[in-house]
């Protein structure tokens, strides 16, 4: 087995001071999962300039999945999770330009196993998947022959 391929920017100390100077003033953290980390261990953050739009993503979260945090009042508590080496802290942005096709490359034959399993398919009908992050959430976005469907990329991966 191949190790598991991540293209998420590391959420670290300087990129948190270059968020802040960007002007940004909160951030949503929720938790995220990714193969190869353990449950409960990562977490994606989502900088925001605008509070009223960190709300409405914060609106899109289950309970208990994550909460709005202030850059200023709550920096000692997103400090902690970053110094802290057993938790993952994840930016919600990309490392790599080309993320989706790696992740498409890398996780292929488990998305279309999880694919088969979860639509009617015939074996030689072209699958197209469209990788999107909403609301801190990698989505996928199948069409096969007509019919689309979004899943949670993680279930599809992991």
């Amino acid at each position: 087995m191949t190790a598991a391929y991540n293209p998420f920017e590391i959420l670290n100390l300087p990129l948190l001071r270059g968020i802040i100077r960007h002007g940004n003033r909160v951030i949503v953290l929720q938790r995220f999962n990714w193969p190869g980390i353990a449950e409960r261990h990562a977490f994606m953050g989502t900088p925001y300039v605008d509070e009223a739009k960190a709300k409405k993503h914060v609106a899109h979260l289950s309970e208990k999945e994550g909460k709005l945090l202030s850059l200023s009042a709550d920096a000692e508590k997103i400090t902690t999770l970053i110094d802290d080496p057993k938790y993952y802290l994840f930016l919600n942005t990309f490392r790599d330009p080309n993320w989706d096709a790696k992740i498409l490359k890398h996780y292929q034959i488990k998305m279309i196993s999880f694919l088969r399993s979860r639509m009617p398919m015939p074996p030689k009908d072209p699958i197209d998947i469209h990788l999107v992050l909403e609301y801190g959430r990698l989505k996928a976005m199948v069409n096969v022959n007509g019919t689309e469907k979004t899943f949670d990329a993680f279930e599809m991966i992991k």
